[in-house]
């Protein structure tokens, strides 16, 4: 990479409307090195370069002056450095500490400014060491992107109670006021029928994803026959909101049909009816086949009447199936939709069955020879490639 160092703290420098003087002063060097930079003829020493970025208040990136390209490469090298440290059982939190520092000061603005949020890092961000850094890192994100959930609901966790209240009353609202809720009630109280009828499906569509998560049915002492209570109330819910279509279909509500489908063999086995539970898990393997047959982008159907105009897309999708950035990419079915300036997604990933197949409520029924052939048909879905 040709360096451009002294174009560059020339080129910032006069934005700034800072003489060679006035720049070398806040330095603590001569102008005369000043001079020197920026005719290239010597480069400043690397032990300054934090110092005139800071003076400058632009990023090490920006003064290096790296493409686009390379700084995203460089974000990308940043996250996965933190989330390989946090993920150790013994981490080092100097090391964490510096990650952070390093990500808040050089990369919020990469396209990926959200890893550290959505990659499980919450165990290490509680420490009471590290976590000042993460306070910082917060109050950074949030003065970039006003509201962003993910990192509200990280400090939620995360954040002592000594600063828990005044983070939330700083960054939330006393009762459900949020950009969709305002929305919805602007769009029907002036009567603007089609951005309403856009905010009116995704309420309705997220209020139907609540009641189907059993997190929202159940307590944290549940006994296992609340949460059998629990698995068929939500297949019938589920039923009824798709009563547009069979059970073998396609669409968005393709996720919840696989799990329920597992849970179902899970549940059934533990009874001792086996043959309904290999019945019922083949059943689910058939769909979750047909899923994997996916390759270009195609749309999903909503089956439900009250979402028709919402639109759910799927696509062949190549990423890890865990938060481990050293995790080999795993084939896998993204499941997507856009509106306004929000979206959502999620990723159907054959390995997670694998995963579910080998729990104990499957033991029941793991030595029958059906349960062999299916169990198979699984892994054969599971296709990976080590990144490039």
């Amino acid at each position: 990479m040709k360096l451009t160092i002294g174009e560059n703290i020339r080129n910032y420098r006069k934005k700034n409307d800072l003489t060679q003087e006035e720049f070398a002063e806040r330095l603590g060097v001569t102008y005369q090195s000043v001079s020197r930079w920026e005719n290239g003829n010597t480069y400043p020493d690397i032990e300054l370069l934090p110092a005139i970025a800071k003076v400058l208040e632009i990023t090490l990136d920006e003064l290096m002056g790296m493409t686009e390209e390379q700084k995203e490469t460089r974000a990308i090298e940043a996250f996965d450095s933190l989330r390989r440290e946090c993920i150790k059982k013994d981490y080092d939190a100097e090391k964490i500490i510096e990650f952070i520092r390093d990500i808040r000061v050089n990369y919020l603005d990469s396209r990926y400014y959200w890893r550290p949020w959505c990659e499980g890092n919450d165990r290490a961000f509680r420490d009471p060491q590290i976590l000042p850094e993460v306070r910082l890192m917060a109050e950074a994100v949030l003065e970039r992107y006003p509201m962003f959930p993910h990192v509200i609901e990280t400090m939620a966790y995360c954040e002592d109670e000594e600063h828990l209240t005044e983070f939330l009353n700083k960054y939330t609202t006393s009762f459900d006021c949020s950009q969709r809720k305002v929305l919805f009630n602007r769009y029907f109280r002036r009567g603007e029928s089609e951005k309403f009828n856009e905010e009116r499906r995704y309420q309705l569509y997220n209020a139907m994803d609540k009641i189907l998560w059993h997190g929202n049915l159940l307590s944290l002492n549940a006994t296992d026959e609340d949460r059998c209570a629990a698995e068929k109330f939500t297949e019938s819910i589920l039923s009824v909101i798709r009563c547009n279509t069979t059970d073998d279909c396609i669409d968005f509500w393709v996720e919840e049909l696989l799990e329920q489908g597992m849970t179902a063999t899970s549940r059934l086995a533990r009874a001792g009816k086996h043959a309904e539970a290999i019945s019922r898990l083949e059943k689910t393997v058939r769909l979750l086949e047909r899923v994997m047959k996916i390759t270009s982008e195609v749309t999903l159907s909503t089956s439900c009447r009250f979402l028709d105009g919402m639109v759910w897309k799927a696509k062949e999708h190549w990423s890890p199936s865990t938060n481990n950035p050293d995790s080999p990419l795993e084939r896998n079915i993204s499941i997507y939709t856009e509106m306004s300036n929000m979206s959502s997604c999620y990723c159907i990933y054959p390995s997670r069955f694998i995963d579910m197949l080998d729990a104990t409520g499957y033991d029941s029924i793991r030595t029958l020879h059906e349960f062999t052939t299916l169990y198979n048909r699984v892994k054969d879905l599971v296709v990976t490639k080590k990144k490039s």
